[in-house]
């Protein structure tokens, strides 16, 4: 399982621009039970363009007690929401029925003489429904970005019109958790990379310690690498001490035409030291 270690390319991702917000109805249980991006992500569970992109955020409440010496504490986590805030600036009834429980919607006519109709509010008229809500924030470089989460908008709905200024509704989703408990999904595009299990090591002259490497992709082919063969060589992940000093070990994929790498720190004593 990769460590919290970051590779190059992902500490140069910087989430720049907008995000596409797709909303369908929700029945499932489990995060396995998402739908496919080629299913989630099509036109008709497109909600609407967004104006000043979206908001995603974690809350935690924790239980604080401490003894009257100070010399005891305790922590607990005993509740977290999830919430998802974005402003839409291209809106309709349809729009307002998947972010509004007491909202239906109507249509009479048809041709240019089609009117729709949208009633709100009234406690009995909550539709009682769940609704997945998927955000893309799309990078052609970087790769994409996609949050998800299952929940209610609980802002309500209100639109304002003002002169020379667009009209525009924000929607604050609470998230629900999944059956694991789990609130928001955030899953990242082109996270390719490697992983050592250790920044630092400490090994002996003559003697050995082993590093191990995990790859997203998994299985690709790790090559291994000592900035200073006199004191430690490497072979496979198995550091071999040769003279006291500290080493840099490299571990390094190539993937979909990148090079990503990780280094651990290896510090090599006197033998029997």
């Amino acid at each position: 399982m990769p460590d919290s270690t970051v590779n190059k390319k992902e500490i140069d991702r910087i989430a720049l621009g907008s995000v596409d917000v797709y909303v369908t109805e929700w029945t499932g249980t489990s995060i396995e039970d998402i739908p496919t991006d080629d299913v989630l992500e099509v036109e008709s569970n497109l909600i609407g363009r967004t104006k000043d992109g979206g908001e995603f955020e974690y809350q935690t409440t924790w239980y604080n007690v401490k003894s009257d010496d100070g010399k005891a504490a305790r922590n607990d986590l005993t509740d977290d929401n999830g919430y998802m805030s974005y402003g839409m600036i291209t809106w309709n009834g349809n729009t307002i029925e998947k972010i509004v429980s007491t909202a239906s919607v109507t249509t009479a006519g048809a041709g240019s003489s089609a009117k729709r109709r949208t009633l709100i509010g009234g406690v009995a008229n909550d539709n009682g429904k769940t609704y997945l809500f998927r955000a893309v924030h799309k990078d052609k470089v970087k790769g994409d970005v996609r949050y998800t989460m299952i929940g209610k908008n609980i802002n309500g709905f209100a639109a304002s019109y003002k002169p020379g200024q667009p009209s525009t509704i924000t929607p604050r989703i609470q998230a629900e958790p999944f059956s694991d408990g789990h609130l928001l999904i955030i899953d990242e595009d082109n996270a390719a990379g490697v992983y050592l299990s250790t920044k630092a090591a400490t090994v002996a002259v003559g003697s050995t310690v082993a590093l191990t490497a995990s790859t997203l992709p998994a299985g690709e082919t790790v090559t291994w690498s000592s900035d200073n063969t006199s004191e430690a060589t490497v072979s496979d992940g198995t550091v071999t001490g040769v003279a006291a000093g500290t080493v840099a070990i490299t571990a390094s994929i190539t993937s979909g035409g990148s090079t990503y790498t990780d280094t651990c720190i290896v510090t090599v004593t006197g033998a029997g030291a």
